[in-house]
Order: structure tokens, then sequence, then C-alpha cells
């Protein structure tokens, strides 16, 4: 220790014990204590002492409260932990109006320096110069080139979101629900929002509409005026069987009197080829007119057992209970499934806001009766034919400017808000108040197989499980969200693309565009496909991918459909393949996809590039039992002859209903027909692999290829669908075995792309 600085004293043990007193003197409280008063006191009245000071308590109560939250916490952090947000502590509109004074105090403070100045403000850049000052007006940025439908925000946030036919259309969701998906359109309900589909509405002179119908339409389409929504095939006028363009459903519109001379009737189309039946009208629309109203509509339709009860629950809500279509709607609430419901019935209705009330859980409790039994036989046996009509001169959703009209006069979201915090109990639903409310005409369609296939569906070709029949509802636009979200609250889940296409694919019916080749819609739907594999298999090094050359396989990411009929090539929408066979370059595979994936979305009437499709596809119910019929001919040993000769004259009653040509021969080698296949063993179909007749002699021969193959899980085995030429199906038949049981069902092979053994398939004919 340095000798000049002194040395620090030692505490005594009397020190010590001071210090330990002045420590311990401020915790003492000193008291007087006055025995005499105490003694004088008789009682104390605790209870009256309180009551007359409760209001100096609370006071203090509160204060000791509001301090320590004060010091302690934000006031984002005094909410409830449901309506915290992390951006509560930097905007003060997230918070709720009692706190915001205070929060925007605290956001003033803590954008404060040290020194108390105020933090300079963030340099501004290119990107927030240029961003929207509204949530509004972001959407509508984004919308640029592409369209939105009304429930485009929901299914953001929770499915996947492709363009598709210039709209953004929901293909999945996010969660995994392929058997999810199954289970609700077998035993409940899902719903897709289907308002990317096109209207065109057509105006004229009755003979003037049924005429352009007819020219257009393939011959047995019901094209006349009725009361139920017709099923069509649409062609190329003048060019049955060649140049189709894909199925349609037509709506008329219901008037009083079947005398009136001006009708309209609405089509329904699928996106994929609108614009080519639009312009193919357009330039064959003497005497009528054609508008586009696919905006003024939104539509949704529901698929399973369970649809016609949520149906029922979301329009049960009607503004004119006595209507046809509301009675009706009432009383097969209860039935099983729609499938028991003849297909292209109209029910119209008017129904209240369906923002007033929410239907819930509706598929957890038992199923409604209908207590009028006799009047649930009566509808059963003659399905309605006159609920189309709302009657009293209401012309609801055809009337597009009242429509519009009362979308603007609606009572806001605020105000009903309102009306929900003045109820006496929570969570219950609103009445309707004539002269505030306003009322939705609404038309609900029993949709069914037939819409999918374009013509009628016997019984061979329908499914008796509910896969494919539903409803589709339509509304006028505005009210998309509304019922929407009424429909969910229903307990219908809501599903994507992907999951339409499968439910069709699981009750063994084709689908628009994926199961129609010979269309332009098919080659632009199945070229971006197409050029997708290719790329993913050339990214892949030459020893981890299959060895398709080796295999002997010819095309093995699409249906070389021309090549199977004899034509030079398929379209260039399609990639092609360079001289060294799948070694094409990436670049011009990228350009091919690009262009490909461009034609897909837009879907134009007329492509430069795509000359007219040399092959043409066996559609509708009727040209299907000709061909039933001709092929149970051939396997009866009827025709004899193996020229083209035998064939030609096996294929005369096709002939004879098609139209007379001079080159019949090169017409029906040109042919597809669609076939089912069901798997008999193990084995699932590939897409894309080759159908073959096993009894054509020691070497199969291709006869048509599969478009969609998996594993179905309705029926617990591999199921595909493809198409398979007429000549091909004749010289199966005719090689079966007549005492066979399996002369209507012959069996096929399809082979594996992989080079895995062939899988055994009983074979059907599909309209």
């Amino acid at each position: 220790m340095d000798a000049g600085k002194p040395r620090p004293k030692r505490k005594t043990q009397q020190s010590r014990g001071q210090g330990q007193e002045q420590g311990r003197a401020p915790k003492r409280m000193h008291i007087q204590r006055n025995e005499a008063t105490l003694e004088r006191a008789r009682a104390i009245d605790v209870v009256g002492l309180v009551e007359a000071r409760s209001f100096e308590i609370n006071a203090l109560q509160r204060a000791i409260d509001s301090a320590r939250a004060a010091g302690n916490s934000r006031a984002f952090q005094t909410l409830p932990r449901h309506l915290r947000r992390r951006a509560a502590s930097h905007n003060a509109k997230r918070v709720p109006v009692r706190l915001r004074e205070r929060a925007t105090a605290e956001i003033r403070k803590s954008a404060q320096t040290s020194g108390g100045q105020p933090a300079a403000a963030k340099r501004s850049n290119r990107y927030r110069r240029r961003r929207s000052r509204t949530v509004r007006g972001e959407y509508e940025r984004r919308q640029a080139g592409r369209r939105w439908l009304e429930t485009h925000v929901w299914h953001a946030k929770r499915m996947h979101m492709v363009e598709r036919w210039g709209t953004m259309i929901a293909e999945s969701p996010t969660e995994r629900s392929h058997r999810a998906a199954y289970r609700a359109a077998r035993e409940k309900t899902f719903v897709q929002d289907v308002s990317f589909f096109r209207t065109l509405e057509i105006t004229g002179a009755v003979d003037a509409v049924v005429a352009l119908l007819r020219r257009h339409a393939a011959p047995g389409c019901p094209v006349a005026p009725g009361r139920r929504a017709a099923s069509l095939t649409l062609h190329r006028a003048g060019c049955f069987p060649l140049g189709c363009l894909g199925p349609a459903t037509a709506l008329w519109r219901p008037t009083a009197s079947d005398n009136t001379k001006i009708r309209t009737v609405w089509l329904r189309l699928h996106p994929a080829h609108a614009d080519a039946v639009a312009e193919e009208f357009a330039t064959d629309c003497e005497g009528v007119q054609v508008t586009d109203i696919s905006t003024d509509l939104v539509s949704f339709e529901l698929l399973g057992a369970q649809s016609t009860r949520v149906l029922a629950a979301v329009l049960g809500d009607s503004s004119d209970s006595a209507s046809c279509g509301a009675e009706t709607l009432r009383c097969i609430a209860g039935i099983n499934s729609p499938a028991a419901l003849g297909e292209g019935c109209v029910l119209a209705l008017r129904i209240n806001d369906p923002r007033l009330r929410f239907p819930r859980g509706l598929l957890h409790s038992p199923a409604p009766v209908c207590a009028d039994t006799a009047q649930l036989d009566a509808i059963l046996q003659r399905w309605p034919d006159t609920a189309d009509d709302l009657g009293c001169d209401d012309a609801g959703v055809w009337d597009r400017a009242q429509c519009a009209k009362d979308v603007d006069s609606r009572p806001s979201d605020k105000d009903l808000n309102e009306r929900r915090r003045q109820n006496l109990v929570p969570g219950e639903g609103l009445q309707y108040r004539p002269g505030v409310d306003v009322t939705v005409p609404v038309i609900a369609v029993r949709s069914g197989p037939e819409a999918l296939v374009g013509a009628r569906v016997s019984g061979g070709g329908s499914s008796s499980d509910g896969l494919a029949h539903g409803w589709t509802l339509l509304a006028p636009r505005g009210w998309g969200m509304a019922l929407w979200m009424a429909l969910v609250f229903a307990g219908a889940r809501a599903q994507g693309l992907r999951e339409r296409v499968h439910a069709a694919f699981e009750a063994g019916l084709p689908s628009f565009p994926a199961h129609w080749p010979g269309t332009a819609a098919y080659d632009l739907w199945a070229a971006p496909i197409a050029a997708d594999a290719l790329l993913r298999w050339q990214r892949r090094p030459p020893g981890k991918r299959v060895n398709y050359q080796a295999l002997g396989v010819q095309s093995p990411f699409f249906p070389p459909f021309h090549t199977l009929l004899g034509a030079a090539a398929p379209p260039t929408v399609y990639p092609r393949t360079g001289p060294a066979g799948f070694e094409c370059s990436m670049r011009r595979l990228r350009r091919i996809h690009a262009s490909a994936a461009s034609r897909s979305e837009s879907a134009p009437a007329a492509e430069p590039n795509v000359p007219a499709p040399d092959i043409w596809l066996l559609t509708g119910e009727r040209m299907a039992g000709i061909v039933r019929a001709m092929l149970q001919a051939a396997s009866a040993g009827d025709i004899e002859g193996d020229d083209d000769n035998a064939f030609e004259r096996w294929a005369r009653p096709l002939l004879d209903f098609v139209s007379p040509v001079t080159d019949a021969l090169s017409l029906l080698s040109s042919c597809l027909v669609r076939v089912r296949l069901v798997c008999s063993g193990r084995g699932v179909p590939e897409d894309n692999a080759p159908v073959l007749n096993p009894c054509a002699g020691d070497a199969a021969v291709i006869i048509g290829y599969v478009m969609t193959g998996s594993f179905s899980l309705a029926r617990g085995c591999g199921l595909g669908i493809g198409a398979c030429s007429l000549r091909g199906l004749f010289a199966l038949w005719r090689a079966s075995q007549p005492a066979s049981a399996l002369r209507k069902c012959p069996r096929v092979l399809v082979a594996s792309l992989g080079g895995a053994s062939s899988a055994d398939a009983v074979l059907s004919i599909l309209c």
C-alpha cells in the first residue's frame, strides 16, 4: 500500500450496529396508543364506513391500476391476446378507438431522439413513391392484365392461385386435402367459385335464336325453348362432326306466355373455348344480338351428397316463402343425394340479404324431414317445371339494371355491424327490415354429368354416388362474397380447380378441356403440361432419368393422337424434339412453354399458328349408343372380311347419323372415342400411356392412349380416362371371344412408360 495515502479506518462493532439500526429505521411505524379512547369505543361499523367511502376507494384502486399499466405496458399490450398484432405498435389505427389517443402519444414519443427532437423522416424511394395510398388502390393496381374474382382475397389466404384464361383462379388448398376433398364430394359437399365461367346472352326472335343454336349444336341436342337447362355440344357452323368447340349449357329466360316472339337465352361456357364461341356467333348472328355478360354474374358450384341440404340452408331465408322455388327447396332439403333429382331443373328464388344471418354447423345436425310426404312424392314424380319463374312480373337475375341498383342501395357492413351490436343476444342473426334491407334474386340449376359431357347421359354413363351431382348457383355481381361466406359457414368445404377435375375423374367422367382431344382448347391445355414435363425431365442428369428411347416410348409427355390416326405432326403448340431425340434446346423449350401458356391463358378464338385439328371426337349419348351397337355386332361376327370395305360397312350406321360425305373412309379413320379403363388387378394407368390390344397376335397393337390415370379412391384400383381410335376398337371387339361374358367390356393392356409390366384393364365406352 502506498505510504502517502491515509489508511482507511476499520469499522468497529458499535459502528456496524448503528448502520444496521439506521437501515431498519424507515421500516418501522410509530404509533400512539390511546388506551382511554379504545375503552370508550364500544363498536366500529366497518360496512358502513366502506360504503360511505366507496367512491374514494374505487377511485384509488383505478388510479393504482392505471399507474401500474402506464408504467409497465404500452397501449397495444393492454389488449386481449387475440386482438394483439405486431404492427399495432407502429400504427395507431390498429388499436381500438378508446386506446388510440394513448397509442398515438406513445408512438410520437418513441419517434423522438434522445435529445427530444423529432426523428428524421425516412428517405423516400421509388417503391414508396409508386405504391398506392389505399388497399383498394393497391388491389386495383395488381389486377392489371388479369381479372380477380370477388372471393379472390379469401382464396389467396388459403389456396394456391394460378392465372388461367386471363383470371386468377384457386388451383388447390394449401393444406393436404386430396382424400378430404373426395370424402367431401362423396359424403358431404364441397363448393367452388366458378365465376370465371363465361356467359353469353343471345336475344332475338325465337326462330332466329333456335336456328343459330341448331347450326352450331350437335344433332339431337335440345335447342328449343324450355324450362330446364339444356346441355349442348357446340361445333363450327356446317362442320359437324369436325370443328368441335366444346360443351355448353343453355338456360332460357322464362316468359308468362309461350307465344312470346322475342326470347333470351344464356349460354354458360368454359373460358377455354368461350372466345372461339363468341367469335363464331359474331360472324353468324343475323337477326339476334349476342352480349357477353360474364362480369355481371357470380356463380358457385356445389357437389356432394349434402349439397341440396346446404343450398336449402343458405337460400331458406326467402323473402317470398310462398313462391314455387322456395317451397320446392324446403321440401327437398332432406333428400340424401341430389342424384335422386332430375338434372337440369331450374329453381328461381328471391332471398333476403345473406349477410343478415349465417347458417352454422348444418352437416353435424340431423337432416330435416319434410312433414308433407305427399307433397314430396308429388315433387319427385313431376320434378317441377314451373319453379324457374318468380312471377308477379319479377325478372330476377335477368334484370341486370335492377340488380345493380339493389347492390348500390344495400346497407353497408358498418351499418349491419352496428345493428348486431345492439342485439341483446350476441351472435343472433338480424331481422329483415323492409325498406332498409334489400333482397337478392338467385337461380339454382341442378347440375350433373350432362353438364360435363355436353349431352344427355344414360344410366350406364352416370355416377350413382353423387360425386358428379350437385347444384350451380347464379347470382348478380356484388353478392359473391356474401353468398360464399354463407356457403362456407353452412359446412361446405372450399376447393379449387384441381379438386373439381379430380371429382369428375373419380366419377369416371371426362372434364373439359383435359379430356376433349380434337379441339383447339385441348391442345392449348395439354401443350404447357407437356412442356413442363419435358423441362423437368431434361433438368435431371442422364443417369437419373428414364431413358425413353431405350424403352421405345415415342411420346412420353403428351398423347400422340395425331400419330395414332396417321396425321403428319401434332400442332405447333406442342414441344418438338431435335435430331438427337428428346435432347432439344432448353431455351427453345422455355420459349415454346411460354407461348403455349400465354395461349392457354388468353384462349384466343383463332390461333394463326394452330391449324384446325384434323381429328374429331365422338361426343354425345346418341353417337355413343350407335358405336356400342356397332361393337356388339362386330363381336358377334356379323361383319365379314378384313379390308377397309368391311370397316366401312361396319361403320355405316355412324356415317348415316353424322352426314353424307364423299370421303367416308378418311372421316372414319380420324375418329376418336373416349374410353374408361378400370384395372382388374395390380397396376395403375399413367398419363400418356399407350392402350394395347392383347388379341392382335404376337405383338400388341396400340389402339389409344391414356389422358389421365391414377389410383381411384372410389373403386380401390387403378382408373384411367383415355381415347382410342374407332378402327382400333373395331379390331379389339372382333378379336374378342363371342361366347365370353366380357363382350360388352373387353380387356386391354395399359403399358407402362417406365418399363414396368403392363396393367390389365377393362375398357368401356364413354360418351
